[in-house]
């Protein structure tokens, strides 16, 4: 066989094996992270409530977002310790448990993952 041909063959080779290794990468490579909705929809159904333990932002406040989501907008943050009425919670698209709760003696709602409170949340679903 001639080198002539074996360069052929193998270069054709290449030009086949090259364009199918990289069509393939696009498979494998994560997806774009979902969009986050906030601002879900909420009913009073538990007549529970507890308290904010810590966030990982600070160990004195507690985070309420706007939705049920880390990236949603943060609308207050409360002291640790302060009574939260509980209204039900959701789980999002990652698998996390948000309550939905009033601060005590006030209007201010929002939505507090539950790993933040400090017995886990309301366990009546929204």
């Amino acid at each position: 066989m001639s080198i002539r041909k074996l360069f052929s063959r193998r270069f054709l080779a290449s030009a086949v094996t090259v364009p199918l290794v990289a069509g393939s990468l696009v498979f494998v490579t994560p997806g774009v992270a979902e969009a986050v909705t906030c601002g879900q929809s909420w009913s009073n159904k538990d007549p529970g409530w507890g308290t904010g333990t810590h966030s990982a932002e600070s160990p004195y406040t507690v985070p309420l977002h706007s939705g049920m989501y880390g990236d949603c907008r943060v609308t207050s943050r409360v002291s640790t310790g302060i009574k939260l009425w509980y209204h039900c919670y959701r789980r999002n698209s990652y698998g996390n448990t948000w309550t939905h709760v009033r601060i005590d003696g006030t209007d201010w709602k929002g939505w507090v993952w539950d790993e933040y409170l400090n017995d886990g949340g309301s366990y009546y679903p929204c």
